[in-house]
């Protein structure tokens, strides 16, 4: 007992100096240390606090540090801001270092009374970490950032290819190996894929890459402005997110670096955890490393997780969401957990609106199908009725959270929500209609398939969902299956559920044009990729009863490897490079990287027309201009991005902004892609992109007030 003591005298002590240190490097600001120090020190030390005396693997001690860290920041933040006016400009240095501050004060004085020794242990042969195959991984995030440098500045790809063709080989080899491997391999591989896969679709531009989070950075930069972020501003739904308001606030003042790179690397950071709580619950369920490394894998390698950079409020509600599906198959006790549980249900709510509702759905509806399958005795599926960590107060909470921050403290997002619902009945009538369905969720059913990259994508995840359906059937309908993997009654239930929701999304018209089934979809994989394992072993056990001559794990290694590697190909658009179709904008030049790739000049261009134009009158762009406009501007302007739509009208006085592209390559988007693309003749065709010599009658009679070469403005 004195011992725990002494331990936890000791551990306050080494907190303390490290605060202390912290502080020093914010104030004194040291260059390297204050860029790097107080982003380590708060992003994992007040979580770390909380779970220290926890019977848990370090891996999830790690996770849990890090997601609560992140939601004591969100918490602690929001707090400061609500004593505006009392405090002027709560978002500032001063009062959010003395607050953190007070918040770490406050977490020693509660670890002081706590008297126990958890140790920190890894367990393993350290020997083995010294072989070249385990530290390869490591390498990753160093050419990712070089290669990135390079294609930002050269237009060199070379690099940023080899990385991504090392990961499939890598894959292959780690699984070849056959000395004993550290425990820690898989959870360090899956962190530094996942940083590198992140990193990749956003470094390669000096700006951000990509579409929601142009808006989403302006709610940041709004809130940097004003010091103080507006709770009753209603200028826009993204704004009842703490993830893109406050969080990033705080980092930006504690770290003192530009802002677009909290959203561009540090984010990365941290979503690069994502994998690691879901390699623990796939882990657990699957009973091996090596199975619970390739579900994890399964989640890393959708489009959803690879370009969820740019989905930064989504990005770290991710974080939340996949620590507490973690936490359901934890060790710790009823109440602690239940307490873990619950905060970062009110996390992923400050985070973001629509995975917090797909949350409420996976935790709220699994006790009804419980409930009623075992009133109706259902004899198809038989359930145990194991003691159910979800239940109707847990669920009437959650919806307290959700109906109070939503519909009372902001608002946006709850009408959106409801406009949503609204329209999905509506479009009922027309339900065949394509145009009520986003182009991915017509291409499941094999609609608008274009060519043959296009096609074996398709193919390649229609396959991995059909097999995750057989093994959400095997586990609801053979017993010797959820004999062997030991899932409980509520997990089989929120497969179930899962599978409903993205049914929903192909089925039903409107629901994918709101929100893309992609990004559900791989939000949902945390809690179903491991029935992607067990349906593959129910497809390969069938097989050997036809006595087809196989060894059984060494062919359920090769399926699950084939499928990944293919999976990886195929999202990260290898397929297309290959076959000679520039399609990312990662790695690739053409009209898919003129969607992102932003110019300095165009930049330059809007925030002159921010210092010299008129505030109230209206800046007419191509679809993707809007992202140019709003990094130049401090307050949104008013922004027409259809103008060569022909949608608007055209007042005196109003502004029409042309960039890099529309001047210097003659091109305009009309649109975001409703489409795949083609290849005609050598070169990728989008449908969205048209000459804009098609519209210079919509330019004639307007006078150039500002031209640097890559901006235009007309009058």
């Amino acid at each position: 007992m004195c011992g725990g003591g002494k331990s936890v005298r000791r551990d306050i002590l080494y907190i303390l100096i490290l605060l202390i240190l912290t502080d020093i490097s914010i104030i004194g600001d040291i260059p390297f240390l204050r860029q790097s120090l107080p982003f380590l020190f708060f992003s994992m030390v007040p979580g770390y606090l909380l779970v220290k005396g926890l019977d848990l693997k370090p891996i999830e001690k790690f996770v849990l540090s890090v997601g609560l860290s992140l939601a004591l920041l969100m918490f602690t933040g929001f707090f400061v801001n609500s004593l505006y006016p009392l405090i002027l400009r709560p978002l500032s240095l001063a009062p959010l270092l003395v607050s953190l501050n007070i918040l770490m004060v406050l977490l020693l004085s509660i670890h002081m009374k706590r008297v126990g020794d958890a140790r920190f242990s890894l367990e393993g042969d350290w020997m083995s970490m010294l072989n070249p195959i385990v530290l390869y991984p490591l390498f990753l995030p160093v050419l990712t950032v070089l290669g990135s440098y390079m294609m930002n500045m050269y237009s060199n790809n070379l690099i940023l290819l080899f990385m991504l063709l090392s990961i499939p080989v890598y894959l292959l080899t780690l699984t070849l190996e056959k000395k004993k491997v550290h425990p820690i391999v898989y959870p360090l591989t899956l962190y530094c894929i996942g940083f590198s896969l992140l990193s990749l679709n956003t470094l390669p531009s000096n700006y951000l890459i990509g579409r929601d989070i142009h808006m989403e950075y302006y709610c940041f930069k709004r809130s940097l402005i004003d010091h103080h972020w507006d709770i009753h501003d209603p200028y826009h739904g993204y704004n009842s997110c703490l993830s893109l308001t406050i969080l990033p606030a705080i980092y930006k003042y504690l770290l003192d670096v530009p802002s677009i790179l909290v959203f561009k690397f540090y984010y990365c950071i941290l979503g690069a955890i994502v994998p690691l709580p879901m390699y623990v619950f796939a882990r657990r369920i699957l009973k091996s490393r090596k199975l619970g490394f390739y579900a994890t894998l399964l989640l890393m390698f959708q489009f959803a997780y690879i370009y969820m950079g740019q989905y930064v409020r989504q990005l770290i509600a991710f974080i939340f969401f996949a620590a507490a599906i973690m936490i359901l198959t934890s060790p710790i006790k009823g109440s602690h957990k239940k307490a873990i549980f619950i905060t970062f249900i009110t996390a992923t709510v400050l985070s973001h609106y629509t995975s917090a509702y797909v949350f409420f759905a996976v935790v709220a509806l699994p006790p009804f199908i419980i409930w009623a399958s075992k009133h109706l005795k259902w004899k198809s599926i038989q359930w145990d009725y194991s003691k159910r960590f979800s239940n109707k107060n847990l669920v009437l909470l959650f919806f307290s959270i959700i109906f109070l921050w939503y519909a009372q403290v902001t608002g946006p997002t709850f009408r959106d929500t409801l406009h949503v619902i609204i329209e999905t009945f509506k479009s009922m009538a027309n339900f065949f209609s394509l145009d009520l369905r986003n182009y991915s969720e017509q291409a499941v059913l094999g609609i608008g398939l274009a060519h043959f990259p296009n096609f074996l994508s398709t193919f390649v995840h229609d396959i991995i969902f059909a097999i995750i359906g057989v093994g959400v059937l095997a586990l609801s309908f053979k017993e010797e299956y959820r004999r062997e993997y030991q899932v409980n009654d509520e997990y089989i239930a929120s497969t179930l559920v899962i599978l409903a929701i993205l049914a929903s999304f192909v089925i039903l018209p409107y629901v994918s044009k709101a929100y893309g089934g992609r990004r559900l979809f791989s939000q949902l994989l945390v809690i179903l990729a491991p029935c992607f394992i067990i349906g593959t072993r129910f497809i390969i056990d069938h097989a050997k009863k036809l006595k087809i001559p196989f060894k059984r794990e060494k062919m359920l290694k090769a399926t699950i490897l084939t499928l990944l590697i293919l999976g990886f190909i195929c999202t990260n658009y290898l397929n297309y490079h290959f076959a000679g179709i520039p399609y990312s904008y990662a790695y690739d030049t053409g009209e898919r990287r003129y969607e992102t790739f932003i110019y300095d000049s165009e930049v330059t261009g809007a925030a002159w027309l921010n210092l010299y134009g008129n505030k109230t009158s209206m800046i007419h762009t191509d679809r993707v201009g809007d992202h140019r406009i709003l990094l130049g501007f401090n307050k949104e302007p008013r922004i027409d991005h259809w103008f060569f739509n022909n949608t608007g009208p055209f007042n005196q006085g109003d502004y029409i902004y042309l960039r890099h592209l529309n001047i210097n390559e003659g091109l305009i988007f009309k649109d975001t892609p409703l489409k795949p693309p083609i290849f005609v003749n050598g070169t990728i065709k989008m449908h969205n992109i048209e000459p804009i010599t098609k519209y210079l009658w919509l330019l004639k009679d307007k006078s150039v007030i500002y031209d640097n070469g890559g901006s235009k403005i007309l009058i």
